[in-house]
């Protein structure tokens, strides 16, 4: 055999060998891609990103109605402490310490309860934004209201 048969040879089965391993590499590639897809879109995986929207959905109108009685109960002291007149500065100091704390666990509490629930809509929000959770974007009627503000309430 002559040096030309050999180089062309060699170069011949190294292109085979590089032919074969691209063939594999994009065989693998969508082999990838299909078990994504599979993962990320089969029914299973649809009815736990439901799911999971309705439970997020459930939670935060819980937080709402918490809000409201948080609320409540900040109002009920006000009204629980008039008996001891309007001015608070004319109330007895031991009376003055317990309504004070009193309000500002009221206020701990609430303000809690609103940084909790504003933590579940921005993370509702996160998913929904996401290609893969799409079918269940904002358009749907369950989507959280806005925000509630977290700095100290009255």
């Amino acid at each position: 055999m002559e040096r030309d048969d050999i180089f062309k040879s060699l170069f011949g089965t190294f292109l085979i060998i590089i032919a074969i391993l691209v063939i594999v590499m994009i065989f693998g590639w969508i082999g990838s891609g299909t078990n994504v897809v599979q993962k990320e879109f089969s029914p299973e995986a649809m009815l736990q990103k439901y799911e999971w929207f309705k439970n997020q959905s459930a939670s935060i109108d819980k937080m709402d109605q918490d809000i409201k009685l948080f609320k409540t109960r900040i109002s009920d002291l006000d009204t629980q402490y008039k008996e001891y007149g309007d001015s608070s500065s004319k109330w007895p100091p031991h009376i003055q310490v317990q309504y004070n704390n009193e309000k500002q666990q009221a206020r701990e509490d609430l303000i809690a309860v609103v940084s909790q629930r504003n933590n579940i809509v921005r993370e509702y929000n996160a998913q929904s934004s996401k290609f893969n959770w799409k079918y269940f974007d904002k358009t749907k009627t369950d989507i959280p209201k806005k925000a509630y503000n977290e700095s100290p309430i009255n």
